[in-house]
C-alpha cells in the first residue's frame, strides 16, 4: 500500500492555494515515478473548505478531480499502528491558517510565498519561499527547472492561479517572475494572458444572491497582531463593485457576528474593483487601528482605497507591523 503525503494549501482556500496543491501534487509524483521511487509514496492533492467558483470551473474544464476536502491532519493508522500523518503545506506556513491537528503531523516540504510565520519541523526540510505574487508561480518554476513534462490542464490550472492572485499582473506583489511565467504558461496554452485571466474572474459572478457568509468568508484570513491580537481581513475580488456594495447592510450585519462570536479586534473586508483597480474598505468592530494605519476614518459606505489590490503587501503588512 502506497503511503500517503497530503498537499494541502490553507483555510478558506483560494485559487492559489487549490492550484497549488493540485500542481505540486502532480509534479511530486510524476518526480517519484521518473526517480524510480521504491517506497511507492503518492501525492494527494487536498483542501479545507469548499471551492472557489473559478477553481471548480477550471478543474472541470480541464477534467481534474476536486482535491479531497479534509478535517484535520490527524495522526493516522498503518498495519495497525498510529504514525503521523505526513503533509506538504502550499500558499501557508502559518498555523493559524493551517488544518487543524498540524502540531501533530510531519511536515515534509512547505512552498509559499507569505510571510515566514509559526509552523516549526524536527527535521530540516525542503523550505521553498519567494517574494513573489502566487504559490503557483513557485510550482512552475519547479516543473521548468526539473524537466517534468507540464500537461496542458495542469498549466491552465497555474495561469489561472497567477492570475487571480496578482489580479491579472496589476497587484503590487506581482512581480517579473510572476510575468515571465504568465507569459510561458500563456504560449504554451496559445491563449491571451489577460483575456484568459479575465474569463476565469467572470466565473465568479452571482454576487448579487449568494449567501452572505461565502461573500464575506469564502477568502478570508486570521492574522495574530501579537499573542492577545487577533484580526480577520477577508477579500472579495470582483468585477461589479455596485452589486457587492448594495449588499453592505448584510455583509456588516455577518461581519459584526464574526467580531463577536471570535473576539476579533476588528474584521475588514477589502471589496477589490479588478476593473478600477481600487478596493473598498468595509471595518467591523474596532476600526482605530485601520484608521491609524491607512490615515481614513472608517465611516458607513466603506472607504474607497484606489490603487490597493493586495491584502498580504498592502493591508496585512502594515496592519502587523502597527
Amino acid at each position: 500500500m502506497s503511503a500517503k503525503i497530503l498537499v494541502v494549501g490553507h483555510r478558506n482556500p483560494d485559487n492559489d492555494s487549490i492550484s497549488a496543491a493540485v500542481a505540486y501534487a502532480h509534479l511530486k509524483n510524476a518526480l517519484a515515478e521518473r526517480d524510480g521511487d521504491v517506497e511507492g509514496v503518492e501525492y494527494v492533492p487536498a483542501r479545507l473548505g469548499p471551492l472557489p467558483v473559478e477553481s471548480a470551473w477550471i478543474l472541470e474544464q480541464n477534467n481534474i478531480p476536486e482535491p479531497v476536502l479534509i478535517e484535520n491532519v490527524n495522526p493516522v493508522e498503518v498495519d495497525g499502528e498510529e504514525v503521523k500523518q505526513k503533509v506538504i503545506l502550499v500558499d501557508h506556513n502559518e498555523i493559524g491558517q493551517a488544518a487543524p491537528g498540524i502540531e501533530n503531523a510531519e511536515v515534509c516540504e512547505v512552498i509559499d510565498h507569505h510571510r515566514i510565520a509559526d509552523v516549526s519541523t524536527a527535521n530540516p526540510i525542503l523550505f521553498l519561499n519567494l517574494p513573489i505574487g502566487s504559490t503557483a508561480t513557485i510550482v512552475t518554476l519547479q516543473y521548468r527547472q526539473t524537466g517534468i513534462e507540464l500537461p496542458n490542464s495542469i498549466a491552465a490550472v497555474l495561469l489561472s492561479a497567477i492570475l487571480t492572485d496578482t489580479v491579472i499582473m496589476k497587484s503590487p506583489t506581482c512581480t517579473q517572475v510572476d510575468i515571465d511565467q504568465v507569459n510561458f504558461l500563456a504560449d504554451k496554452l496559445g491563449v491571451d494572458a489577460v483575456e484568459f485571466g479575465m474569463d476565469i474572474f467572470r466565473t465568479r459572478g452571482g454576487e448579487a444572491t449568494m449567501p452572505i457568509d461565502k461573500l464575506v468568508e469564502a477568502d478570508s484570513k486570521e492574522f495574530k497582531v501579537n499573542d492577545d491580537i487577533t484580526v480577520l481581513i477577508a477579500q472579495r475580488e470582483t468585477v461589479d463593485l455596485p452589486t457587492v456594495m448594495d449588499r453592505e447592510d448584510e455583509i456588516r450585519a455577518h461581519m459584526k457576528k464574526l467580531v463577536e462570536d471570535n473576539g476579533y479586534e476588528f474584521a475588514l473586508l477589502l471589496v477589490t474593483d479588478i476593473l478600477a483597480e481600487g478596493s473598498q474598505f468595509i471595518v467591523e468592530g474596532d476600526p482605530a487601528r485601520v484608521n491609524r494605519v491607512f490615515g481614513i476614518e472608517c465611516t458607513e459606505g466603506g472607504n474607497w482605497m484606489p490603487g490597493v489590490l493586495s491584502r498580504k503587501k498592502q493591508v496585512a503588512a502594515p496592519i502587523l507591523a502597527s
